[in-house]
């Protein structure tokens, strides 16, 4: 029986993929590995393999979120999730917001994003970044969908939102997860206070000492708050960051790899796990029911 992966953020929709998707879905689909892959780094008992059950993919402008709803529409393991990463803001059209909230009607649309705020790359005001991240905010409550929320170098700015956020709404309090979480222990109990649930991606597997602060993070994560992704094309795991030209969802079984080591627990709890926390926070359908 297969382990059933889902990854909560891919995006497929990139250039990277677009002459290559559909070996890559049937990969998914039937647990293969890019070549260079040597499944025995699991060290798992024969019988287990992978398979793809999910895959998230995000939007990060107009154009690119009606693209992954398109794919969605092409494969039962896809689902998107549709807005304006704030590194795109400045190439927004004025109607691409209408359009943003107009996509989030669709029956494949399980999230808003992503999103968030970012001053790592100087490309967005930072006032604009906020707005932007205001009206996913008040989208995601209005659709009772999650937000993907992306945060780089601007852990002190997102935290007050969120701490807001988490005091308003009642039921229809603000949902949602911290895609490729890097950051530390402190950040990530103030996140969880907060109502969010935390994704890593493939940094958690690096090797460098700098990562110690994830490494740290990745063990006090409640089971239950737990989720995993590639963030494909990007944050290739260790030990193929130089032998792939592109990450790909298949590969998150290596962060999963890296979460049972970190957490003293079997692989396959972990799969199992993150797999459950990802039907929960998206309305994903088991595997069980897509088969049906």
């Amino acid at each position: 029986m297969p382990l059933r992966l889902i990854d909560t953020h891919a995006h497929l929709d990139l250039e990277h993929f677009s002459d290559k998707l559909s070996g890559l879905l049937d990969r998914c689909e039937r647990g293969i590995f890019p070549e260079p892959v040597e499944e025995k780094i699991f060290e798992r008992a024969p019988e287990h393999s992978f398979q793809m059950q999910a895959v998230v993919i995000p939007g990060i402008s107009a154009a690119s979120s009606r693209e992954c709803l398109a794919l969605a529409e092409r494969s039962p393991i896809l689902f998107a999730a549709v807005g304006i990463h704030p590194n795109s803001i400045p190439q927004a059209a004025p109607d691409d917001w209408e359009a943003i909230e107009s996509l989030a009607e669709h029956p494949r649309a399980v999230a808003v994003g992503e999103t968030g705020l970012d001053r790592y790359w100087d490309t967005t005001p930072f006032a604009s970044q906020i707005e932007s991240f205001e009206k996913h905010i008040d989208l995601a409550k209005r659709k009772n969908l999650p937000i993907l929320i992306h945060s780089r170098e601007a852990d002190d700015d997102l935290l007050p939102i969120l701490k807001r956020e988490s005091t308003v709404g009642g039921s229809n309090r603000l949902r949602g997860i911290i895609h490729a979480f890097s950051s530390g222990p402190e950040v990530a109990e103030k996140c969880l206070e907060y109502g969010f649930d935390i994704s890593f991606a493939g940094s958690l597997t690096y090797t460098n000492r700098k990562f110690a602060p994830l490494w740290e993070a990745a063990k006090i994560i409640p089971e239950d708050r737990l989720l995993i992704e590639t963030d494909a094309p990007y944050l290739i795991p260790h030990p193929y960051r130089s032998q792939l030209q592109r990450n790909e969802p298949l590969m998150v079984a290596f962060t999963a790899k890296r979460l049972a080591e970190l957490r003293g627990c079997p692989l396959e709890e972990i799969v199992e796990r993150t797999t459950a926390n990802a039907q929960r926070v998206f309305g994903l359908p088991a595997a069980s029911e897509r088969e049906a």
